[in-house]
């Protein structure tokens, strides 16, 4: 058994995000969604998906999230944590059994 003791919080949310990371791409098969990761960890409340009339809204892990959304056009919305900002990505395309990822949101105060 190998313990590790981490007495950094930043060292903490890495190892978290990488973890999120490998579990977030083992389950991505056969799946339409978006996936990414926000900056700051903490600073993301609730991340929404909007399509014409479809909205899907998840609470995220920090540092990143995957949502299931149908494949076409959509825009996302990440309601932030004051004192940040929400942020938005417009037109991602999602295709049929693809996860696509919109990389790093960087969120301002």
């Amino acid at each position: 058994m190998i313990i590790i003791h981490l007495k950094n919080d930043t060292m903490k949310n890495m190892i978290g995000t990488i973890i999120a990371v490998v579990l977030i791409s083992s389950f991505a098969h056969d799946r339409s969604g978006i996936q990414g990761t926000i900056d700051p960890p903490e600073g993301a409340k609730r991340i929404w998906a909007v399509s014409g009339k479809d909205t899907v809204s998840i609470i995220p892990a920090p540092g990143s999230f995957i949502m299931d959304v149908k494949p076409g056009s959509w825009k996302l919305v990440v309601e932030a944590v004051l004192p940040y900002k929400n942020a938005e990505r417009e037109s991602i395309l999602v295709t049929e059994g693809q996860i696509t990822d919109v990389g790093l949101i960087k969120l301002t105060q």
